[in-house]
């Protein structure tokens, strides 16, 4: 058999949209790797809305079902079925749950395809944070017992796979950064406003949602009673509540800036990176911004917990507080700023090299070729 790299394959990679959030980065991270390499890729959107859209390399062929409504899910089975009939005969990567839904309605209708369903969540207790979560989640249980290839982006994740659903342990291929896009588009983008004089720079990155901690994180820092400028990027449903704790008065002050494509220039001018979610299979925000040489403080949820282990213990570079303990994350904050002191950006990248694009993108064209072999012999 020769080399991986020298046969291409062809991918289909389904998901709901790409607004700003970590598994949309790590698709168009893929969709575009895969592409440079030589090898076919469709991605398929349930709508084709989102600000990572523009971020799609050309040679990738987008295709959009025109519809998100989760009571729509048959709709959005039937459209996908029509698609995946004129597609050519492709390994499916499936992500997130509500694509998860909607393709295994159809999936055995369209043989001509290989389908591989992910797990990009804490099964754990992802659940509670999304509307009819536990309703969904049982329902994604038995699609997963009923389906041959799965696969989760940390080794925690797969394992607490199979304590929620009672499956046999899956396949893991890591979540990655392509460092040299992030430094590249770090020195591009917008820098963070001026900040108060003395004042500790934080920024934090990502969706506006309950399930990030900013509220609790927000009673912290304002326990604290440190001087801090607060930058906060992204969108969602709490930008109004944050909003109104934006009042620029006291020793805290937050900035509230739009979600963005290239948040990257933000991360580097901060002294710390900020990551304070509830619930964190992964957080590619994390290893982007060791990228740029910027230290994070993160909440220890599953993917920063993992990556810590696999990194190593480097507090100057990754600190960790028990996740939604207010008491912890002050004093966190309160550590890092008073031994804050930038890491040299080749010790932050050789720290977060195992995250590396190419290794990733290897192990997918692999599992293609695996999983399609006896298909395309046939």
């Amino acid at each position: 058999m020769s080399d991986s790299s020298d046969q291409k394959c062809s991918f289909i990679i389904l998901q709901p949209h790409l607004e700003y959030g970590g598994a949309e980065r790590q698709t168009v991270i893929l969709a575009n790797k895969l592409v440079c390499d030589g090898h076919e890729c469709h991605l398929v959107l349930h709508e084709a809305k989102g600000g990572l859209l523009v971020e799609v390399d050309s040679r990738v062929h987008v295709h959009t079902l025109g519809l998100e409504n989760h009571l729509a899910t048959p709709l959005v089975a039937w459209r996908l079925a029509r698609l995946l009939k004129r597609l050519p005969s492709s390994l499916v990567i499936v992500k997130l749950w509500s694509s998860i839904l909607a393709c295994a309605m159809v999936d055995r209708f369209v043989p001509k395809h290989v389908y591989n369903y992910c797990e990009d969540l804490d099964p754990t207790d992802h659940a509670k944070y999304i509307r009819m979560g536990l309703i969904k989640q049982r329902i994604i249980g038995y699609i997963f017992r009923n389906r041959d290839h799965l696969t989760a982006n940390t080794q925690t994740v797969a394992h607490s796979m199979v304590e929620q659903y009672k499956i046999s342990l899956p396949a893991v291929i890591p979540s990655v950064v392509d460092i040299q896009m992030v430094q590249r588009k770090a020195t591009e983008g917008e820098r963070l406003r001026e900040g108060r004089p003395g004042a500790l720079q934080l920024v934090t990155v990502g969706s506006l949602i309950e399930r990030k901690g900013l509220l609790y994180m927000h009673r912290a820092l304002l326990e604290s009673g440190a001087h801090i400028d607060w930058h906060i990027v992204g969108e969602g449903p709490l930008r109004t509540t944050l909003e109104d704790l934006a009042t620029g008065t006291g020793p805290l002050q937050l900035h509230l800036y739009s979600g963005t494509s290239n948040p990257y220039g933000y991360m580097r001018s901060a002294d710390i990176l900020l990551h304070a979610s509830l619930s964190e299979a992964f957080g590619i925000v994390i290893v982007e911004s060791l990228a740029v040489g910027t230290p994070v403080v993160a909440a220890a949820s599953i993917g920063p917990t993992e990556m810590r282990s696999r990194l190593g213990d480097r507090p100057e570079l990754l600190r960790l507080f028990a996740s939604g303990d207010v008491k912890e994350a002050k004093q966190a904050v309160t550590q890092a700023h008073a031994n804050m002191e930038s890491p040299q950006p080749s010790v932050a990248i050789d720290y977060m090299r195992p995250y590396s694009l190419e290794s990733t993108a290897k192990l997918w064209v692999e599992r293609n070729l695996e999983l399609t072999r006896g298909k395309n012999d046939g």
